[in-house]
């Protein structure tokens, strides 16, 4: 599969969970979690209750959209800028598709949570792809061409709490504090994307014993260990530290091959996210 093409199918999915998230969970039930859908979906509410006729919100995002990325276009590289366009008509043509789709209206935690796992993972798939979807990101990549002092990450979180705040004055308080819980659910899918969801375990063990330990989880574990130069400072005796990454499930047989050995050894067990190379995933870079 090449790089483009695998990007370009990240984008599609991603950009199509992102869309379905907002156009079944939170258009519907009037949750406002930032970006300019949630300007969107305030806008919608606001000019039907005024004209019995609401502007859709696919429209709202493509029109806000267009004139960003012209003035993005000056400074920002082709390809990106491509890849967000495509993003941003295929995010406005989704949610356009999702009101002839039945939409989510009963509970309010379940619409939060289940809106923010699908776009927490769309979000995650089309980061993967190095894209974005436009909205907020593209706003603030705009205004910090401005202002460098403030920090990218400061101009989006203050764009989308104003977002927020207008949600909370039209829809009420509840709705946005629902809001705030998707969008953590959503920063924790996101995560789980990025750095993988094959979690693993890695084992620092200082022992007097430490060949017999590495010969043996090589051998009884099949897992491989690196040693390390270390030193204790109240001591003052050098002394190797044993590393050693290996599968969750595992962690009970390096415990009992290391307290076979040596019972006084000291260990230290840690989470690691991602693993890539030899025995884990593979490292793929094209």
């Amino acid at each position: 599969m090449s790089k483009l093409f695998k990007e370009a199918l990240l984008i599609v999915i991603g950009t199509s969970l992102l869309a379905l998230a907002t156009g079944m969970f939170y258009s519907p039930n009037h949750m406002i979690v930032g970006g300019f859908s949630g300007i969107g979906i305030i806008l919608e509410a606001l000019t039907e209750a005024q004209f019995g006729k609401g502007i859709p919100v696919s429209v709202t995002n493509l029109v806000l959209n267009i004139p960003l990325l012209i003035i993005a276009l000056r400074f920002m590289g082709k390809g990106f800028i491509l890849k967000t366009a495509f993003s941003t008509v295929l995010y406005s043509a989704v949610i356009a598709v999702c009101e002839f789709l039945p939409q989510y209206t009963g509970d309010l935690m379940l619409a939060a949570i289940y809106g923010g796992i699908i776009s927490g993972a769309g979000l995650g798939f089309v980061l993967m792809a190095r894209g974005s979807t436009g909205g907020v990101d593209l706003l603030a990549s705009i205004i910090h061409r401005s202002i460098k002092y403030i920090s990218l990450s400061k101009i989006i979180f203050a764009i989308d709490a104003i977002i927020m705040i207008g949600g909370l004055f039209v829809f009420g308080a509840d709705k946005a504090m629902y809001g705030i819980i998707s969008i953590f659910i959503a920063s924790k899918c996101i995560s789980t994307i990025l750095e993988g969801m094959n979690f693993s375990k890695a084992a620092f063990i200082i022992s007097s014993r430490s060949d017999e330990i590495a010969k043996a989880i090589m051998e009884k574990a099949e897992r491989g260990v690196t040693a390390l130069e270390g030193r204790g400072m109240y001591t003052g005796e050098n002394r190797e530290v044993l590393l050693c990454v290996f599968a969750q499930k595992e962690i009970a047989v390096i415990k009992e091959i290391v307290s076979e050995i040596d019972k006084d050894a000291f260990i230290l067990v840690t989470d690691v996210k991602e693993v890539l190379g030899l025995g884990f995933n593979e490292l793929i870079t094209e």
